[in-house]
């Protein structure tokens, strides 16, 4: 037999939604709201967040790719994404990446990935990616800056992963450097051999710009019209604006 509520008594039963909207319930309702969120990882390579085995100063060359897209960031923006700026030796080694990575993801996998990796930085990021898949994570987009790491002799020196990456991403564009005048750069890019690679990137394209250049390269006009800025900037917009 059924028992009647009497908490029902002046509640009616809306039949087409199938919910039940009662006169004397005022109270408002909260509902759980997902905020989304975005990082964006720029890796460095060598020298660029300490000094090398050459004792030279850090040159930061991967955080003049960071500021033009921090310059594009609204304010509202910035709330939502995070930049952290890393060096290549901190996505290598279990407790590397739970510290410079994980740490700041603050183990949600759902957190809109973007994975910016110069020289060095370029070969580890690339690895970062597919570790991150087998953690649950999903990188959104890779960009790979004159990515090096081919070489016997820069394995010797540099805290790099020995094999080749086999990057996991989304979108994935790989921007090689090839200036028309070389410098001191170049030749190191050089002996630590740069990763060629004929298939994989959605955009694979060489630019006029010196290895030590990573932001010319974040920023050079490539197929279609669009930088490597300009893709990393109007896909974390649209992910953010579709929440709203």
């Amino acid at each position: 037999m059924e028992v009647e509520n009497p908490a029902l008594n002046d509640c009616k039963t809306e039949v087409a939604g199938h919910e039940l909207t009662c006169k004397t319930d005022q109270s408002v309702k909260q509902a759980a709201v997902k905020v989304k969120k975005v990082a964006v990882f720029f890796i460095g390579g060598a020298g660029d967040k300490e000094e090398y085995y050459q004792n030279e100063p850090p040159h930061h060359n991967v955080m003049n790719a960071w500021k033009q897209l921090e310059k594009r960031l609204t304010n509202e923006q910035k709330v939502e994404v995070n930049l952290p700026y890393i060096s290549y030796k901190d996505v290598r080694g279990e407790k590397d990446i739970k510290k410079y990575v994980e740490r700041p993801l603050k183990g949600d996998k759902s957190v809109y990935i973007v994975v910016v990796g110069h020289s060095l930085g370029g070969w580890n990021g690339a690895h970062l990616t597919s570790i991150l898949k087998e953690r649950g994570y999903t990188v959104k987009v890779l960009v790979t800056l004159d990515p090096v790491g081919g070489g016997t002799g820069v394995w010797m020196v540099s805290d790099i992963y020995f094999t080749t990456p086999k990057p996991s991403a989304d979108y994935w564009v790989n921007v090689l450097a090839s200036p028309k005048v070389t410098d001191s750069s170049d030749n190191v890019a050089s002996m630590g051999e740069r990763w060629v690679m004929t298939s994989g990137p959605a955009i694979n394209e060489v630019v006029d710009a010196n290895h030590r250049q990573a932001g010319v390269m974040f920023g050079a006009t490539l197929q279609g019209g669009k930088s490597a800025c300009d893709i990393v900037y109007e896909r974390l917009s649209q992910y953010l604006e579709s929440s709203k």
